[in-house]
């Protein structure tokens, strides 16, 4: 029986196949209508059509693999660049597709013969149209391809999904992706934009926007375990504004005990919590490793650090917050479109994270005061993908600089990167370019080869280019950054120097112009580029001395050091502001009275310290003035001694 059906099979199949193709299913009408995806397997069977002609009436159009179909059986228009799917009993479609016009099976639309349902292993796909011409067809997997196909099956992995990405029947028309996958670049808008660095002032501006945020937030972040910020957010629930927090579920090392006790805080107290996870198998995204949120529908926040106590403590990272309807708009289309996804790697907390006791941590109290904010352009964009092309472009463009905070770039990029290539070719035109990479457990021994391959280069071409790591005597603990400027522009986010950043993450970063605000991402850079952000340590022999009138007091800072060098020494005798003596040792005498000196050394990066230094002068005559005022120390003993062979 299995073997007459088969013949049955081919039999229709050699006469499809005689018609195929045909430029129209009526005599003058041009159709061009193809199969543009296919999913096999889990998140569900689907198959989707596109139209790349005019409008186009499918009813009676059938899907078929040769064993089943279904037949659009009514009026169902496509418009020109419009698709509709066929999705099976069980599909996931409608939560990877939110916004795609949908055909399910069982639909009073749809009539079926047989029961189509694709192998996951290997099948094939026909597309008829009414008068029964084939129009397309898709062959994958481990079966034997038939005419009209060209070439082997095309690829088709468990968990994948092939697009079109060319015309014509055979496997190179086709390239395997993920199902769901959805990333936004959007156009520049006017905006005023708010720049923020970590650590010194993050925490105080991400709790200023929830405590003034009256409608909704929106947060979505790789690690959260911040119980400052989870009590705002909290108290934000609690007087009506409605907080939604989506967390990477399956971090690296896992959620920790703190991170899970945060998570059910926040979902007891009000906030709605998911985490993004995989399913059988399956996610979209190899994590959720951007750090953004949006207030108020209009006030979004993007960083490079997240939501934890080492990134308000001691990592160094870039943020800005920027006042915008249409890039709010866009990135809350980001997180709606990822939060879709509710059962297929978007879960519940308890479904995800095993529950966990802590906290509660404390508010911030007094506020400081809110920097200023200034106009600029600002664009949006997201990975997978649309990172690694701003990056590329924007460096393609660079006329005059470009400076790199980086905790990683992958050393993979030395031989084959869009990005690194942009970056080297600007050098080889004439930009200058400066890249500053962390020297942290992890990331030391890669980024120390980075950074040799690209000094090397730089000496061999002379280029203006040069390469550093982080120094331990730096102002922060660990470069988290994955900071840029190039020229006026700046771009701040969430996306390391790495292809699983680019190419498999869900990140977010901010493309901001405008010359006054890039400034100040310049002048950090420049601090970190330093290196030893420490001031020179300040010894000296004494703090407090009384003296009769005309003894000299000895002022001693050869004990003061530094790591970079001690570059200058400079005293204010009287405190007017202004130094009068440069050196480590003086001698001075001073009128009768309180005097307080003033000492400040600075090393050779331009760090300085100062110490005060207190004298007491007693026992002088009424409008007497001392013999000698200040004087160096080899003036003052040669004095001294002239002084004391007179009287003997």
């Amino acid at each position: 029986m299995r073997s007459r059906s088969a013949l049955l099979i081919l039999l229709a199949l050699f006469l499809t196949f005689s018609s195929f193709p045909m430029a129209s299913s009526a005599p003058g009408e041009e159709i061009d209508i193809t199969i543009s995806r296919v999913c096999a397997s889990y998140p569900g069977e689907f198959v989707t059509i596109t139209n790349e002609g005019p409008t186009v009436n499918v009813k009676g159009w059938r899907l078929g693999d040769g064993e089943g179909s279904v037949t659009i059986g009514s009026d169902s228009f496509i418009p020109s660049g419009k698709s509709i799917t066929w999705a099976a009993p069980g599909s996931c479609f409608r939560e990877l597709y939110p916004d795609e016009r949908c055909l399910p099976d069982g639909d009073g639309d749809l009539v079926a013969k047989g029961s189509l349902r694709l192998a996951d292993a290997g099948d094939q796909v026909f597309l008829h149209d009414a008068f029964g011409n084939l129009r397309d067809m898709v062959c994958y997997g481990n079966i034997e391809a038939q005419p009209p196909w060209a070439g082997p099956p095309a690829m088709l992995k468990k968990g994948s999904v092939l697009n079109r990405c060319g015309p014509g029947t055979g496997p190179g028309s086709w390239e395997m992706g993920v199902p769901g996958l959805f990333s936004m670049n959007t156009p520049a808008f006017p905006v005023t934009a708010r720049p923020i660095i970590y650590p010194e002032n993050a925490l105080p501006e991400l709790v200023r926007e929830i405590d003034r945020s009256r409608n909704d937030i929106r947060l979505a972040t790789y690690l959260m375990e911040n119980w400052t910020l989870a009590r705002h957010l909290a108290g934000a629930a609690a007087r009506g504004v409605n907080v939604t927090v989506m967390l990477e579920g399956q971090p690296v090392g896992g959620v920790s005990d703190n991170g899970a006790a945060l998570a059910y805080y926040l979902q007891d107290a009000g906030v709605n919590v998911w985490t993004m996870r995989s399913s059988s198998s399956f996610r979209r995204y190899d994590y959720l490793h951007a750090k953004y949120a949006v207030f108020d529908s209009e006030r979004l926040f993007v960083a490079s650090e997240n939501m934890a106590d080492s990134s308000f403590n001691s990592n160094r990272g870039w943020a800005a917050i920027v006042k915008s309807l249409p890039l709010s708009a866009s990135a809350m289309e980001v997180f709606d479109r990822d939060m879709c996804a509710k059962g297929v790697d978007v879960h519940t907390l308890e479904s995800s994270i095993a529950r966990s006791e802590g906290g509660p941590g404390r508010l911030l109290g007094v506020l400081p005061p809110e920097p200023s904010s200034s106009s600029a352009s600002a664009s949006l964009f997201t990975s997978p993908y649309g990172i690694q092309e701003c990056l590329t472009s924007l460096l393609s463009s660079a006329q005059e600089r470009i400076l790199v905070e980086q905790m990683r770039i992958d050393e993979g990029w030395l031989e084959s990167s869009p990005v690194l290539s942009a970056l080297i070719e600007a050098a080889e035109r004439g930009v200058s370019v400066r890249l500053l990479l962390d020297s942290g457990l992890g990331t030391e021994d890669g980024n120390r080869l980075v950074a040799g391959a690209l000094n090397q280069r730089a000496i061999e071409y002379d280029l203006d280019l040069e390469c550093r790591l982080t120094d331990v005597r730096s102002s922060f603990g660990r470069l988290h950054n994955k900071g840029l400027v190039v020229d006026d522009a700046v771009v701040v986010g969430s996306a390391n120097w790495v292809d699983n950043s680019m190419l498999h993450n869900r990140e977010m970063a901010l493309l901001l112009r405008s010359e006054g605000i890039c400034e100040t991402y310049v002048q950090w850079f420049m601090e970190d580029w330093k290196g030893d952000a420490v001031p020179p340590t300040i010894e000296l022999p004494w703090h407090y001395a009384e003296l009769v009138y005309g003894e000299p007091v000895i002022l001693d800072a050869t004990g003061c050091n530094d790591l970079s060098g001690v570059a200058n020494i400079t005293w204010d005798l009287d405190g007017d502001g202004r130094f009068d003596l440069t050196g480590p040792v003086h001698a001075v005498t001073l009128r009768e009275g309180e005097h307080n000196i003033t000492l400040r050394v600075e090393d050779t990066l331009g760090n300085a310290a100062t110490d005060t230094l207190t004298v007491m002068v007693e026992g002088g005559p009424e409008g007497a003035v001392p013999w000698l005022l200040y004087a160096p120390l080899p003036l003052v003993l040669s004095l001294l001694l002239l002084r004391r062979g007179r009287r003997l």
